[in-house]
């Protein structure tokens, strides 16, 4: 029994610090790795969520100012025309497209509001299209006439809401003419 208490096979000091700096040194790389992980898929998540935001955004508009009847110019905003040239972000549409029976031509608005890109239908509150997580950082809308044809410039940028996130941007440039009916 006596050999037993004088068996002294445990760690010294030195391991014990080893071992503990390993620890140190695999935790830390783990760390890293995970925060690298996490970091790169929140990215990967506001970049498709911004992807999606323009692109539907781009086709809704797209498709309005496609079956439009003509364009309403005194309240739409151009960066390179006339009327309220400063800003460029608002366009005014006339349509025929869901007017009702007493109207030959209901109004279609775009516009900019809080980062936000509403579209605005007579007789309609106005509809956010693009979500809460994204932000419209750039819109500006350019008039071009040739002859009796008009068409629409749409100069855009969205961005993730989330500033931790940079470099989360999609920019956006589409040109479309109206048809003629």
């Amino acid at each position: 029994m006596l050999k037993c208490l004088n068996n002294k096979s445990g760690f010294t000091l030195i391991e014990m610090i080893v071992y503990t700096v390993l620890i140190g040194i695999i935790s830390i790389v783990l760390f890293s790795v995970t925060f690298f992980v996490i970091r790169a898929n929140n990215k990967i998540t506001a970049l498709s969520k911004v992807s999606s935001n323009a692109h539907s955004v781009m086709e809704r508009m797209t498709y309005e100012i496609a079956n439009s009847k003509y364009i309403y110019l005194p309240t739409s905003n151009f960066v390179n025309y006339d009327y309220n040239s400063s800003k460029g972000d608002q366009l005014s549409l006339a349509t025929e497209i869901g007017v009702s029976f007493s109207e030959n031509i209901t109004f279609v608005d775009f516009y900019i509001e809080n980062d936000t890109l509403f579209l605005k239908e007579d007789g309609s509150d106005p509809v956010a299209l693009t979500s809460s997580g994204v932000l419209v950082s750039g819109m500006e809308f350019s008039y071009y006439k040739n002859g009796s044809r008009e068409s629409i410039m749409i100069d855009m940028v969205i961005q993730a809401k989330n500033s931790a996130i940079s470099d989360s941007e999609i920019h956006l440039v589409n040109t479309v003419a109206l048809r003629s009916f």
